[in-house]
């Protein structure tokens, strides 16, 4: 999605530690898209509190891509050990979008039979196809993430005291900035933020 050339190889802890970088939406929206460790079955006691360290991004996230390899004959447990874990990170509530990866491997099986695999994997039924390695399907997945992302935001126009640019740094780090002026009483801005955030921003709306 984002374009970078990030190593990735079928073995156990081939990388440790997260990666974020920066990718733009259809809309010319620009986005933070960071790379988890993946989730690990039966994980050893001595390495629960060390994996977990690297999952904090998610907390910060606005929508989660749960990824699953299609092709992977224990694709089912791997995805419930994502919903387990995410339970456990207490954000399995958060925007959440299915990634079917490896599509392209599927040979013969049709949209509608892929959606019946979901359904035996006893995952969302609401779900993007892709292949990453033949770039097939990121198109359509780039705009449900545009998609998805404004449903989970509201629309504000503000004026922003400027003894209050953190909030203005604030709204530039987690929302969409449509329009921005400086004006005598403070930073004029429309545009959208998350749910959670707009409460801060209440006392300064036009």
């Amino acid at each position: 999605l984002s374009g970078a050339d990030v190593y990735a190889a079928n073995q156990l802890f081939a990388t440790l530690d997260p990666t974020t970088r920066q990718a733009t939406l259809p809309g010319g929206q620009t986005i933070l898209l960071t790379d988890t460790v993946g989730f690990i079955q039966k994980l050893p006691t001595q390495l629960v509190a060390a994996f977990r360290a690297t999952l904090e991004e998610i907390n910060e996230a606005d929508l989660l891509l749960h990824v699953v390899d299609l092709t992977h004959a224990n694709a089912q447990e791997h995805a419930q050990t994502v919903e387990a874990t995410l339970t456990e990170l207490g954000v399995s509530k958060r925007p959440t979008l299915t990634v079917l990866n490896k599509v392209d491997l599927m040979e013969g099986m049709t949209p509608e039979a892929v959606g019946g695999l979901v359904a035996d994997m006893g995952m969302p039924r609401d779900f993007v196809a892709v292949s990453a390695q033949r770039n097939w399907g990121l198109s359509d997945l780039q705009a449900r993430i545009e998609t998805t992302l404004a449903e989970t935001m509201v629309a504000l126009e503000v004026l922003i005291p400027y003894q209050r640019n953190d909030l203005v740094s604030l709204w530039h780090q987690r929302g969409v900035v449509d329009q921005e002026e400086y004006a005598s009483e403070g930073t004029h801005i429309h545009g959208r933020l998350p749910h959670e955030l707009a409460a801060q921003f209440a006392r300064f709306r036009c």
